[in-house]
């Protein structure tokens, strides 16, 4: 396998001397604080002990002289890294500020965002900002200070100030001067007052969010990169040539190279290509069928295990415009369009049959809901037969009116009371292609396969029983507000069972429904061991009902492993592969050691000896890591090997498109539920707990 694998980090050298900072036990304007757990180990070279005492706090302009403020001869080569990594910050914020260029804290961790004004890119209405973090860490992946270097993304903000808005209200976040600033954020205190009152609101210009883009009708646009890796790389290359190669830079970070540094050989490893192999439907000699890429083989095998019920009917419910367009796709549901989509029978191994007693004309098209309510009513419906319902949209998914586009998500819920899975179709994208729809016809049909109860494909290799419980999550926007899912896979086949939906403060009744799956599991067979895939880092609170569930069971000795799977997306480490020139993705299955029990694993379309398509996609690669309650979880150095091969695994299971997901479908399929069901006006009834209707 040929491959050079880099990281999107710079190594700087470690201080040459003892660096001076300046401190005091009184706080003043301007200074830095530096909390307790960071005291430098020599601090009571300048402060008694008595000073010291009850001190949560010491504060220092760092390596600046200040009247009054002690000087203190601090090692920062091995030593006092925390600390370090506070004052290398500080020097960053202060560098961009002097650059008069807009930084920002990011998140929680304290490191430093820069946007950068993307001067080759115009909008009449808003600038491009791109946005880049910049993260300090010691020894990570090297033995030296590492600088990541990572792109956000962009923010647009209006070349308006606040002053010229009428909907003034809907900004959320602005810019002004170098700073960003929050402008809904409570004035509860005299400092937040004070400095909301000190904002010169000609020079607060507002970013655009979806609200204030619908207020001003700048229309929506929805702009797709074809290879992220590229795109990253070039943005970084671009970003660190121009303000991090520089000689006041430097002076901060002492870089060992002006290249980005290579993953170490000894941190690589690789999932052997046959882990991912897939299974099919046997063909006419009983023989079994299997492969590599869904989107080649389900052309020509049988899926593994049709839909239960043979009788299917399909109908449409449509707006009375669109007649003309849906009679064409169902000839191409029924006939095929060619060579690559030979119709659903061919496709997936269905009978297709219509039920045009069934097919919903309405009129009204900003609320349709009561007509097709009432229309569905009527309507005798076969209870030998499974119905799915065509709904095609007259909008798009990335409708901005709220009200617009929860009409898919009553409609949803409306057919699924009455048991009736449905498909939407996007009408203006369906008649944008209506002469090249096919790729779009796979992926459609896929998904009916699984929500009608069919399996295209499992995976052939299952060595082992186990348990894999998903847990994922969604924030609904528009209520800040995070559900939580959990979805079960009874063994390592990736077989679907069942799934339920939480609010994010329901840990108990999580913990329940997640012990009640481990019962149910172990009623039927014996596991090898448990695993969670988890959507954040599992929490004491989170786990011990569980645990306690466990020990109820008398299953307490059955290993338990917790992986939390994150994408990466922005504002992280990644990895890319030089020699896959013009591309940069690593092979799929490819992991790189991060650190104590943290990996990236890549999870694609790149296969080794295999055609690699660029319609596949570039997915960038997940964050995994892992953690036991169980002390001598880890004992077997090949455990770790088998959870990275589990996740890579399940993520080769997704039935709702043929392009290869980077993430697997015990958090995807959870996700997808938690962005649903809160939508709803009643919960879900327990027969449709165990079907995929939300792919």
């Amino acid at each position: 396998m040929k491959e050079h694998i880099k990281f999107n980090i710079l190594n700087f050298n470690w201080p040459r001397k003892l660096l001076t900072f300046y401190v005091s036990l009184n706080k003043e304007e301007g200074v830095d604080t530096i909390h307790y757990r960071k005291f430098p180990y020599n601090i009571t070279d300048v402060f008694s002990k008595e000073e010291l005492e009850g001190k949560e706090e010491i504060y220092t302009t760092f390596t600046t002289p200040k009247k009054d403020f002690k000087a203190l001869k601090v090692d920062c080569n091995n030593a006092n890294l925390d600390l370090y990594k506070q004052f290398l910050n500080t020097q960053i914020r202060k560098y961009f500020d002097s650059l008069n260029i807009i930084n920002r804290k990011n998140g929680v961790l304290k490191d430093r965002q820069v946007w950068i004004v993307d001067k080759d890119n115009y909008h009449k209405d808003f600038h491009y900002y791109d946005r880049y973090t910049l993260k300090i860490q010691i020894g990570q992946v090297s033995k030296h200070p590492e600088l990541v270097v990572s792109y956000n993304g962009t923010s647009k903000i209006l070349k308006k100030s606040i002053l010229e808005l009428e909907d003034s209200h809907l900004a959320t976040k602005a810019i002004y001067r170098n700073r960003v600033v929050n402008l809904q954020v409570d004035k509860d205190t005299p400092e937040k007052q004070e400095f909301y009152n000190s904002l010169i609101l000609e020079e607060v210009f507002p970013r655009l969010n979806p609200k204030l883009q619908r207020a001003l009708n700048i229309p929506f646009k929805f702009e797709k990169t074809e290879n992220r890796y590229t795109q990253y790389l070039e943005k970084i290359e671009k970003f660190t040539k121009e303000y991090l190669y520089t000689e006041d830079f430097k002076k901060i970070c002492d870089f060992r190279s002006q290249e980005f540094i290579d993953a170490p050989l000894s941190r690589i490893g690789h999932i052997p290509k046959d882990k991912g192999l897939l299974e099919y439907g046997k063909n006419a000699q009983g023989n079994k069928q299997t492969g590599i890429t869904p989107k080649l083989e389900l052309n020509r095998y049988r899926p593994y295990f049709r839909p239960p019920n043979p009788n299917i009917k399909f109908f449409f419910i449509y707006h009375k415009e669109h007649e003309a367009t849906i009679k064409k796709l169902w000839g191409y549901l029924k006939k095929g369009t060619g060579k690559y989509y030979q119709g659903l029978k061919k496709f997936i191994d269905i009978p297709v049959n219509s039920a045009p007693k069934h097919f919903i004309e309405f009129e009204n098209k900003k609320n349709p809901i009561p007509e097709i309510e009432e229309k569905l009513g009527d309507l005798k419906w076969d209870p030998s037969v499974a119905y799915l319902a065509f709904y095609i949209s007259p909008y798009t998914r990335f409708e901005s009116d709220p009200e617009l586009k929860n009409i898919y998500y009553q409609l949803k819920e409306l057919c699924l009371k009455e048991d009736i899975m449905t498909q939407a179709i996007d009408f203006e994208d369906l008649q944008r292609n209506i002469n090249n729809y096919q790729w779009h016809l796979n992926n459609i049909s896929l998904a009916i396969h699984a929500k009608l109860g069919g399996k295209p494909w499992k995976l052939a290799l299952t060595e082992k029983k186990e348990l894999v419980i998903g847990v994922g999550a969604f924030t609904n926007q528009e209520k800040n507000h995070r559900y939580v899912a959990s979805a079960f896979s009874f063994q390592n086949n990736g077989i679907f069972n069942r799934f339920n939906c939480f609010s994010k403060t329901e840990t108990e009744v999580l913990a329940g429904s997640i012990v009640t799956a481990i019962r149910t599991f172990f009623n039927q067979t014996e596991a090898d061991k448990i695993v969670i895939h988890f959507y954040k880092e599992m929490s004491k609170k989170e786990m011990q009902p569980i645990l306690e569930g466990m020990h109820n069971l008398n299953l307490e000795n059955k290993p338990i492993y917790i992986l939390n799977i994150n994408k990466t997306e922005t504002k992280d480490i990644i990895a890319y592969d030089t020699d896959f020139v013009d591309n940069l993705m690593p092979y799929s299955g490819t992991f790189i050691r991060l650190g104590e029990r943290k990996f990236l694993l890549f999870n694609n379309g790149r296969f080794e000896g295999e055609r690699f398509y660029d319609s596949d996609g570039f997915p960038f690669p997940i964050k995994v890591s892992m953690s036991s309650p169980n002390e001598d979880a880890f004992e077997d150095e090949n455990v770790i090997t088998e959870l990275l091969t589990q996740v890579f695994q399940f993520s080769r299971l997704y039935w709702k498109s043929l392009k290869p997901q980077n993430v697997p479908i015990t958090i995807k399929y959870p996700e997808m539920v938690a962005q649903l069901v809160p939508r709803f006006k009643n919960d879900i009834d327990e027969e449709a707990k165990n079907k995929l209707w939300f792919l």
